[in-house]
């Protein structure tokens, strides 16, 4: 016979009854034919391999969504896309073991005195991906907004007469939204800024940029900065950070700060660190040096 009954076709393909239903609802593997009375399902022969291709595929991880009809499936296409995600895992899989391999002892930290500052910066907010596939898809995007969005600020400053930092930084806001990343980028300032000009840096931003911002005021207190570096291994040269022991850099300076706050009893501006870059603008000269993480806490007194 060139058909198969639903149970003869489960045990070719390995497909559960289950999996055919659900496969059949989404139009990836449909049966030959439907008894209108029973409701039996029968599979032709040829169909055997369409799916046992489908449970292989799912074997694999390969979504639903994405597998459509199966004798189609790019498997080229699929192998790269697996490839990347396996790279992207492997990397953060060694951010993870670096951090969890923290040590104090291995940072040395930095202080320096800095009186109270005005500041002005603009509030993005990001969705959060939802896994790496979609991180990978936003990052490409958040690459060319950012650089739109500092250049607007910039051009907005200067138009309300602010004179070009020679420094500045970005922050995570004090306060968040839920489901949201935000990234405060902010610009030190002498003179006040009214609500008009926050609603002109908004709408030029805007304009400039194609995103909505959040324009904030704030002031950074007669304060300590706190850097951290790392602690000469001796008989080990210094040479080039990994990507690895850059991308785990933060996240060891705030293990380092926490720990610093501890011993010398310091009371923190915020717990996490300003990415503070020289110079008047965050993305404007590729040869700029990297930011460097800066820790604020309160003057002691007394």
């Amino acid at each position: 016979m060139d058909e198969l009954t639903a149970g003869e076709f489960q045990a070719v393909t390995g497909l559960s009854a289950k999996a055919l239903r659900l496969y059949a609802e989404r139009g990836i593997l449909a049966p030959a034919s439907v008894d209108p009375d029973s409701r039996y399902r029968r599979y032709r022969r040829s169909q055997v391999r369409h799916g046992v291709v489908v449970d292989l595929l799912r074997r694999a991880q390969v979504p639903l969504a994405e597998m459509g009809s199966a004798p189609a499936f790019d498997f080229d296409e699929w192998r790269e896309r697996v490839q990347v995600r396996r790279t992207i895992e492997d990397f953060h899989l060694a951010v993870a073991e670096r951090v969890a391999a923290f040590d104090p002892g291995q940072f040395r930290a930095h202080s320096s005195s800095a009186p109270a500052q005005d500041w002005v910066g603009v509030i993005v907010d990001d969705e959060l991906p939802a896994d790496v596939e979609a991180w990978m898809e936003a990052l490409p995007g958040l690459a060319v907004d950012l650089p739109a969005i500092d250049g607007a600020f910039g051009e907005a400053l200067g138009d309300l007469g602010v004179r070009p930092p020679d420094r500045v930084w970005t922050a995570v806001p004090d306060t968040g939204r839920a489901g949201t990343a935000q990234m405060l980028l902010a610009r030190p300032v002498t003179v006040g800024v009214d609500a008009r000009s926050r609603t002109l840096i908004e709408q030029r931003v805007r304009a400039g940029s194609g995103r909505a911002v959040r324009a904030v005021t704030g002031t950074l207190p007669d304060r300590v900065e706190i850097t951290f570096t790392a602690a000469a291994v001796r008989g080990e040269p210094a040479g080039e950070p990994s990507p690895v022991e850059e991308a785990a850099a933060g996240y060891l300076h705030v293990l380092a700060f926490d720990e610093h706050v501890a011993r010398h009893r310091l009371t923190a501006v915020s717990r996490t660190a300003r990415q503070v870059v020289q110079g008047p603008s965050l993305y404007g000269d590729p040869g700029q040096a990297q930011p460097v993480s800066v820790f604020d806490v309160h003057r002691a007194t007394g």
